[in-house]
Parts: C-alpha cells; structure tokens; sequence
C-alpha cells in the first residue's frame, strides 16, 4: 500500500472514531434524562399513594378519621381540664357521724337496766354521754353501750336528737383558759385514738379503775383518761374552777350534780367532786 492510501485509510478510521464517540455523547445524555423521568415519575407516584416505606416526604400526610378523632378528644380534654381549674373549691364533705342513730343521757347518774323490766341496774351513765340506740320500746330504749355491754334506760332520761351547739374552737379556748397549766398538748387530738397513742408520748398511766363499760387511766399530773374498748373517749381534769365556764353562755343542762356544754363533734361538762370540780372533754360520736 502506497503511502497516500495509508493516508486515505488512517483518515477515515479517524472520522469512524469521531462518529462513534458522538453516538455514545448521545447515548449517555439520553440514559441520564431516562434516568431522571423515572426517578421523577416515581417519586410522583409514591408521593400521590402515600408509601412511607418508599420516600421521606417533607409533605404531610393527611389525618385518618381514627387520629383526627383522638386530635378532636385531646382538645376536648385539655378545654375540660382548663375548665376544672377554674372551678372553684369545693369545701370538703363532713364526716359521717360514728353512730348514725343516738341517745344522749339528760341527767347526771341516770340508771342503765340489764333489761327493759328494769330487773337491775348494770351502769350509772354520766350527763351528756353518747349511745348508739338499737330499738326503742314501750317506753324504754335499748342502748349499745360498748362492744360488749347493752343495756335498757327509761326514755326521758334521753333525748334523741343531737343538742344545739357552740364551737369547738369555742369549748377548746375556754378549756385552755380553766385548765392552769395544762399538761396535755392539744388533747383533743388524743380522743378517738387508741390508749397507746397517748401513752406512746406522755408514758404508761399505771393507775386504773373499772365500771362496766368503761376503764379510768389516772395520772399524777392531775387528770385521768376515760377509755372504752381501749379508745380514749374522755379526759378529766381535777381539781379546776369553773368559774371561767360562764364565758360560753348557757349550757344544754344544768343541774347541781353537772353542767353540760356542746359543741360541733365536741363537749365540755363540768362535775362537783369534793369541793372542787371535775372538767371532762369528750368526743361526741353522734354528730
């Protein structure tokens, strides 16, 4: 081959390559746009049927009828609990009395009957004291006196609604003014409470006395414990003036044998004992 026909050949070998390399050019740009509508296409598609488990979509997704039920509840609960604490306070309930029907003992040493025939006396209960009533007949009512004791009274020796009454902070003041250096702080708080509280902060009262329903714990300090199926009911205090009594007004009964004061869930009642007088603060467990 003559130098001009390897000049001829090696020139057109050269527009062959030229020509191939702008077909593959072509073909790269056209498989890149392909690419690109189908990545496009199938991002629309997924987008438009909400498959969370093939795109991460920035556009949100619309609520089902369950979740914009419970967005609705949560609203309405967040409005009622707004509401409830504009609410004002409501006071809190009274407690229910411990004994739902009650006698309370009119007279000082008012005799209690085995029986309602009155065969003998089993108990001298004390003025302004509380049973529960478990009937009432012929004249006589049948009381609980304790776990273990009932007994019969004449009805007018009881009266069945609970007495009118002062407050309690009013009977506690005069108590802390009669009562010189009181020992006990804030008895009250002992009353309804087993034996051993009080014992438990002031020591073991070793000094007892019993009747048929109740045991009388005495202190040297000057006062003694009236305890029934071991709760305290009553604290006494001897020897007081009860001068300081008229600050409460009238009492519900007064007699020579003892005065009797009322309060909400409280009493006051004063006794002669030996020249002097006896200061009891009880519980009354029907109110």
């Amino acid at each position: 081959m003559s130098q001009q026909e390897q000049e001829h050949d090696q020139a057109r070998q050269s527009r062959h390559m030229r020509r191939k390399q702008k077909r593959n050019r072509r073909g790269i740009a056209f498989g890149g746009l392909l690419a690109t509508a189908l990545i496009v296409g199938g991002w629309g598609y997924m987008v438009a049927h909400n498959d969370p488990s093939q795109a991460t979509s920035t556009v949100e997704t619309p609520k089902t009828d369950a979740s914009a039920e419970e967005t609705s509840k949560d609203k309405e609960k967040d409005s009622a609990n707004q509401e409830k604490k504009k609410e004002p306070k409501k006071s809190k309930k009274e407690a229910a009395p411990e004994i739902s029907s009650a006698a309370w003992i009119k007279r000082p040493f008012a005799d209690v009957y085995q029986d309602a025939n009155r065969t003998s006396v089993i108990y001298k209960a004390d003025l302004g004291d509380v049973y529960e009533v478990l009937d009432a007949k012929d004249g006589m009512v049948h009381l609980k006196l304790s776990d273990a004791v009932e007994g019969y009274i004449p009805e007018t020796d009881v009266q069945m609604e609970a007495p009118s009454s002062l407050k309690d902070e009013k009977l506690l003041s005069t108590l802390g003014q009669v009562v010189a250096n009181q020992p006990i702080d804030k008895p009250e708080q002992y009353l309804g409470k087993p034996l051993e509280t009080f014992e438990a902060k002031y020591g073991k009262l070793g000094n007892t006395q019993k009747d048929a329903v109740n045991t009388y714990h005495f202190s040297n300090a000057g006062y003694l414990l009236v305890v029934s199926d071991g709760i305290v009911e009553a604290i006494d205090w001897m020897n007081v003036s009860a001068s300081g009594l008229s600050a409460l007004g009238d009492p519900v009964v007064k007699t020579d044998y003892g005065t009797w004061y009322e309060g909400e869930k409280l009493q006051l009642k004063a006794f002669p004992d030996n020249g002097s007088t006896r200061l009891r603060l009880a519980r009354d467990l029907g109110k």
